[in-house]
């Protein structure tokens, strides 16, 4: 589901540059026509820039933080509006299409991002554009602007709370498709409950892709997300009939593996981590993960197991470790 959605948007996304391209296509030719000749540069040149990159988009996904076509196109977009000429005798010829601008930023770059280059605009028109106009126009503008600003990012940030309240209610991950951390802890406790009334061994793999907090921040969400989602398939495809396969936090996946003795997991430990290494790529380099095998202690209850799984966690050892030895750093010599 989720690679159909990103095959999806980014159709939609190569569709808005084409029908940007188009746009400017249609104005060169319009103000041609009709003699304002020192209107045509800017239209000529951005079409055939805003045509490449729907075609492109259309074939390619960004594997980028920021995509380089969506700051290409917005780039593109912000330069015609402050600097094309007049070629009617008011500013409401541009004036529509300036308000579209914050819709565009949101829904092709991260809310952040989308927030820095449509306040840039805003700043950039009211200096240059609307200079010329009175306050009263200059505040009506700047009010419907910021309107619109507002409008698209609390629509993002009520998609975000959708996707997260939507999780919560299927137990599944969206990015990944394993199910979440909430479906976890309640499985764990019927499979601890149903382990010890009926003495069969119960185990479980932590996989760990260190990797994939340097990939998001390098490379982006995208790119992060499909190496995840890459690992979590195969993960799904090596385990038996039986198991669950969990996604536990940003960075590891958990394996629960019923009626499984430590030896059975490590089998199935070896098994996985060579599939990992032989098939999931990392545009980072060779893929950098650790498998921990545990399995439920004589006595321990479903809590307890809970917090040594979360000890047992590497990456969780290691921010432990360096809280600990900043605190000792920080604390005064006696």
């Amino acid at each position: 589901m989720n690679q159909v959605f990103s095959h999806q948007q980014r159709r939609v996304t190569a569709g808005l540059y084409l029908i940007l391209g188009s746009g400017m296509g249609l104005l060169a030719t319009q103000v041609y026509l009709a003699g304002y000749y020192e209107a045509i540069l800017l239209p000529a040149l951005l079409t055939p820039i805003l045509l490449g990159l729907g075609l492109l988009r259309w074939q390619l996904d960004s594997r980028f933080r920021h995509d380089p076509a969506a700051i290409t196109a917005l780039i593109s977009l912000g330069v015609f509006l402050l600097l094309q000429p007049n070629t009617l005798s008011s500013f409401s010829h541009w004036h529509f299409v300036g308000l579209i601008y914050p819709l565009l930023a949101f829904y092709l770059l991260p809310n952040g991002a989308s927030l820095a280059v449509s306040l840039l605009l805003l700043a950039g028109l009211l200096g240059l554009r609307l200079k010329n106009l009175s306050l009263e126009s200059q505040l009506i503008f700047a009010f419907e602007y910021l309107l619109l600003l507002s409008l698209a990012w609390f629509y993002e940030l009520n998609i975000n709370l959708k996707t997260l309240k939507l999780e919560k209610m299927t137990g599944q991950d969206q990015v990944t498709g394993l199910l979440n951390v909430e479906h976890l802890q309640s499985r764990l406790l019927a499979e601890v409950a149903r382990s010890r009334s009926t003495q069969r061994p119960l185990a479980l793999l932590l996989i760990e892709l260190h990797q994939y907090p340097q990939v998001k921040e390098e490379l982006g969400s995208t790119s992060a997300d499909r190496f995840l989602r890459e690992a979590s398939e195969l993960t799904l495809h090596t385990c038996r009939t039986g198991d669950e396969a969990y996604r536990l936090d940003d960075l590891t996946l958990l394996l629960l593996l019923p009626n499984t003795t430590i030896n059975g997991a490590l089998v199935l430990r070896e098994r996985l981590y060579h599939h990992l290494l032989q098939e999931v790529i990392c545009d980072l380099g060779p893929l950098d993960t650790s498998i921990t095998p545990l399995v439920l202690q004589p006595g321990e209850n479903w809590q307890q197991l809970w917090q040594r799984i979360g000890n047992s966690c590497y990456h969780t050892l290691s921010e432990r470790v360096s809280d600990q030895l900043d605190s000792e750093e920080a604390s005064p010599q006696r």
